[in-house]
């Protein structure tokens, strides 16, 4: 098994990666010397009308490619009106939103099925749950302190990056900013495809239920012809999804082999003056991933 970075080393990593933490005033000045509300990485917190109403309309259409369904006349209309009306407006916090934008871009990076590796091992953060918790640990630690440690952070506050924000600013500035510590530190990125599994969780589900039920109702020949025909259900279902989240994977593979490379590779290239290996992407075979 290929060698990984303890859960202590990892952090010490960071923390070279990142002496005076997230909120570091001069992240800000780096990524916007024109003051952060002239910066178009502010669109990330503060989107038009415009981008909000777009991202309506793809998440909806997302939803039905999905579900393998045609838009329905029944369905709600959503207009650009409508959005501007109740958006909320709120003041801008340079030095917050810049620290936050840092840790989703980190995730980015560092999960999101891509490989980071140090001189002879995997910069390994565990799951995309668990470098989401990792990087909000990191995200509320002031400077390398730990007694300086808050315990605010909270997984779900990076969990996934920028998946939904991305396309409302060009954050190459960002990732190359990240990729330059890293290559000051001697490590390397592989691209990987993003993709979603479903996970099978019944197996634990049987356990649980085995240890807590009775032997009468264990061995019930009605109960247990019940359960037959949901576990049955529930597999025709699961393969279905399966089916659905593969074609959808094989299709956004294709999609990005023909597109411009995302901000990612661009930034990787900027500073390592090559492509990341795994780019351009390749259809892989799937497996059973807990997220």
């Amino acid at each position: 098994m290929e060698e990984r970075l303890t859960q202590e080393q990892c952090l010490e990593l960071f923390q070279r990666l990142f002496p005076n933490g997230l909120d570091d005033p001069y992240l800000v000045q780096r990524l916007a010397p024109e003051g952060w509300e002239r910066s178009p990485l502010m669109l990330i917190y503060h989107p038009t009308a415009e981008q909000r109403y777009e991202e309506t309309l793809r998440l909806c259409e997302n939803l039905r490619r999905l579900r393998r369904s045609p838009a329905s006349e029944e369905e709600p209309r959503i207009t650009l009106d409508v959005i501007r009306r109740e958006m909320p407006v709120e003041a801008s916090n340079p030095r917050e939103e810049c620290a936050d934008l840092m840790g989703y871009c980190l995730w980015d990076i560092f999960s999101d099925n891509h490989e980071v590796r140090a001189a002879n091992a995997l910069v390994d953060l565990g799951t995309f749950r668990a470098a989401a918790g990792f990087i909000a640990d990191m995200r509320h630690r002031s400077g390398n302190s730990e007694a300086e440690f808050s315990g605010r952070g909270d997984y779900l506050d990076f969990y996934m990056g920028t998946t939904m924000v991305r396309h409302r600013a060009n954050l190459t500035p960002v990732y190359e900013l990240i990729f330059r510590r890293m290559q000051q530190l001697g490590l390397d990125w592989r691209y990987v495809h993003p993709r979603l599994m479903a996970v099978n969780l019944r197996p634990l589900q049987e356990a649980l239920e085995s240890e807590q039920a009775s032997e009468a109702v264990r061995y019930n020949p009605t109960e247990n012809f019940w359960r037959e025909r949901r576990e049955a259900v529930h597999d025709a279902e699961l393969t279905e999804l399966r089916r659905n989240l593969d074609e959808a994977y094989r299709e956004s593979v294709e999609e990005a082999r023909n597109a411009p490379p995302p901000a990612t590779v661009r930034a990787y290239q900027q500073v390592y003056r090559q492509v990341p290996t795994g780019w351009p992407p390749q259809v892989e075979s799937g497996n059973d991933d807990g997220h």
